[in-house]
């Protein structure tokens, strides 16, 4: 069977190789028209950036785990392939993350989560990304699945409910 190969180097590309330049998007060059967003806008803005790295998260998290169960059915050809459809969500998540992040200057390793802080659940997230790369490279399925199901489940739920919370606070607990 042809195997789905990943080329991902977690080095270089720290938050999954997102398309964009940081520059682009400081909150200085932000604008609406020639006239700069005021906070209130930026919040709108980076509220609804937050939702779509929660919906993209989300939808990803239903993908992986249909990948796990496709790789415990060792059907490795089409659990390549969801887990190919699952790094593809990930970087738009972690794409609208950034961007959200970069345009309010957050510091995620002052941004709490119920086990640590953000920049803690984002370098989890990126060594057990790392970890199932290698996993693939080796054709070690099963523990891609447990992996997916014990580990990166895990880890984008930590986002999921941190997200929501910082969401909250940017609308006015809206």
């Amino acid at each position: 069977m042809k195997e789905i190969q990943i080329e991902l180097d977690i080095l270089q590309n720290p938050t999954l190789n997102p398309q964009w330049e940081e520059q682009d998007i400081q909150p200085a060059n932000i604008s609406s028209g020639s006239t700069p967003l005021h906070q209130p806008d930026l919040s709108v803005w980076a509220a609804t950036g937050l939702d779509i790295a929660l919906n993209s998260v989300e939808r990803v998290k239903g993908s992986l785990l249909r990948s796990a169960e496709l790789f415990r059915e060792e059907d490795s050809a089409r659990a390549n392939r969801f887990f190919a459809q699952c790094i593809e969500g990930l970087q738009r998540f972690m794409e609208a993350v950034t961007r959200t992040k970069t345009a309010l200057n957050l510091d995620f390793s002052k941004v709490g989560t119920e086990s640590g802080t953000l920049a803690e659940t984002e370098k989890s997230l990126l060594f057990i990304l790392k970890g199932m790369f290698q996993n693939q490279e080796r054709k070690e399925y099963e523990e891609i699945a447990d992996k997916i199901e014990y580990e990166l489940i895990t880890n984008l739920s930590t986002w999921t409910s941190s997200l929501k919370i910082l969401r909250a606070t940017l609308v006015g607990g809206n």
